[in-house]
Parts: C-alpha cells; structure tokens; sequence
C-alpha cells in the first residue's frame, strides 16, 4: 500500500492525515455540487544544501469559484542533473495521482483530473519533454505543462 498521500498540510500548515485529505477534498466538493470540479497535481523541485527539496501539491479547483490546494515537502539527500530531477519530479506526481485517484473514484465524486508538469518546450528541459509527457500519458493521465501546468509552475513553486 502506497503512502504517498502522507503528510500532506493544508495551505494554512495543518497537517493531514491521509484519510482527512480525502475529506478535506470529498468535503470541499460535495459542498457546491453545482459547480464542475478539476484535481491537478504537480510538483517542483529546488537544489538545497542539504540535497533536493521537493513540492507536490494537489488542488481542488471549483471552476469559476476558487480552489484550495494542499501541499507535501520531501527532501531527497543527494544531488540530481536536472533531467533526473525532472523525471523524479514527474514520478512523484504519478505516485501522488494513482493514489489520490484510486482513494477518491471509492468517493464516488465527479471531477476532471490533470496531472501537471513543470516543463516547457522551451529552455532546458525541451529535450525530455515528450518521454515524460508519453510516459504520463501511458498512464491515462490528462498532461499539461508550462504555461497551462500551474499547479507545478506557481503553486509548487511558491511553496519551495
């Protein structure tokens, strides 16, 4: 069984539990059935001193009527290239998706889903875009990347 929903908090810090995420999301749904729901997850990475600091984040985006996000910081203690950072970035949000999804389709809630990586066909990572693009897509996944990948690109990132 995967932890990868673990020691998610808020985006006021309140940590959660995995079973009070999925509440949190379920709760956060069910009070405005009338709107359509989009669950994005992305994560952003940063070189620290210590190794390479990571931000997965999930949002729960009420389509024309806000959205509340929650957050999950690992650190991986060695160093990476970036193309190794930027699979390792992809692969969390993979983890992060399968679990959350097979977590909420038991909930019965209706919602779109994208999983959201922090790449661009432009600058340094243009080389690896389309294996890890393919890679979610195998996956069954919905992709976007920069500019449309802003749960990676600005949320993500303005937590790191």
């Amino acid at each position: 069984m995967s932890e990868m929903l673990k020691d998610f908090k808020t985006a006021y810090g309140k940590n959660l539990t995995k079973s009070l995420l999925i509440k949190e999301i379920k709760d956060f749904i069910l009070a405005d059935k009338k709107f359509k729901y989009r669950i994005l997850v992305g994560t952003d990475s940063e070189v620290q001193e210590e190794g390479i600091e990571f931000i997965s984040v999930i949002v729960v985006h009420r389509v024309g009527y806000g959205a509340r996000y929650f957050w999950k910081k690992s650190l991986l203690k060695k160093n990476l290239d970036l193309f190794t950072r930027l699979w390792e970035e992809a692969n969390l949000s993979l983890e992060i998706s399968k679990e959350v999804l097979e977590e909420l389709i038991k909930e019965r809630l209706e919602f779109d889903f994208e999983l959201h990586l922090d790449l661009s066909t432009n600058g340094k990572s243009k080389s690896i875009v389309k294996e890890i693009i393919n890679l979610v897509k195998g996956y069954g996944f919905d992709v976007k990347i920069k500019p449309e990948a802003y749960a990676a690109s600005k949320i993500a990132d303005h937590l790191l």
